[in-house]
């Protein structure tokens, strides 16, 4: 039984490593990606002097060298206007609010999430955290124990990335789910339906833009009435009313 167990156990290590690129470095588990992305911020930054401890080297502000990056924006359905004249700079919730319906509305996290270090560095595909997008009418927001499925064992190799996977524990510790703050932020009488929307071939990037391009998750359109409007009509969709509002 015992023996058992032991080849269950080196199996399911086997398929983390084969899957995750896991790497042992310092003593500690680190995400291939991840030291790929240390490694190379280190080699575009100063190096340390002899007897100095390396100074952190960040968490990553724009993409890693090699990844074909777009730019935030590529991508998304009419460039996120809903008329040739929806322009952003005269955009009314810029100036009369809600601020949250504004495009490039990017409020701070209570944890420092890299969708670069993870889409970018680990090769990881949206679905793997946000699961039910294809299978929900919401889509769902990582819960602490799938984050702490992967940071029960994986580090990472930059010491400002292990103080956010520092967070994470504590809330784990606590039993506490993370308070995200929504980015998305819909009037309560729409009711928006992923499963739907995926299911009828609308890409991720078309209302989200390069989400694995962003340092911090951004709006890329005020997400206004006549956009949904006009994708629907290119689509030959119902644009009936109690089709969004029900």
């Amino acid at each position: 039984m015992k023996r058992s167990f032991r080849y269950l156990f080196i199996i399911a290590v086997s398929f983390f490593v084969g899957t995750f690129g896991v790497l042992v470095d310092d003593g500690q588990l680190c995400l291939a990606g991840d030291k790929a992305v240390a490694q190379a911020q280190q080699a575009g930054g100063s190096s340390s002097t002899a007897g100095e401890q390396p100074a952190s080297l960040g968490i990553p502000q724009q993409s890693l060298p090699g990844y074909p990056a777009q730019g935030v924006r590529t991508g998304v359905f009419n460039d996120g206007q809903a008329a040739l004249w929806d322009l952003h700079i005269i955009d009314h919730f810029r100036y009369f609010g809600p601020a949250q319906r504004a495009r490039g509305h990017r409020p701070e996290q209570p944890i420092n999430f890299s969708h670069i270090v993870h889409v970018q560095g680990n090769k990881m595909e949206c679905q793997y955290c946000h699961w039910n997008v294809s299978k929900s009418p919401y889509a769902a927001i990582p819960d602490v124990e799938l984050c702490m499925g992967c940071h029960k064992m994986v580090g990472s190799a930059d010491p400002a990335a292990n103080a956010e996977i520092e967070k994470l524990k504590q809330y784990w510790a606590k039993g506490e789910p993370i308070p995200w703050k929504k980015v998305h932020v819909m009037p309560d009488y729409l009711r928006f339906n992923h499963k739907r929307h995926v299911k009828g071939g609308v890409t991720c990037h078309e209302c989200h833009g390069q989400v694995g391009e962003m340092p911090v998750v951004e709006r890329v359109s005020s997400m206004k009435m006549g956009w949904c409007i006009d994708c629907h009509r290119q689509r030959g969709t119902s644009i009936d009313c109690a089709t969004c509002h029900h």
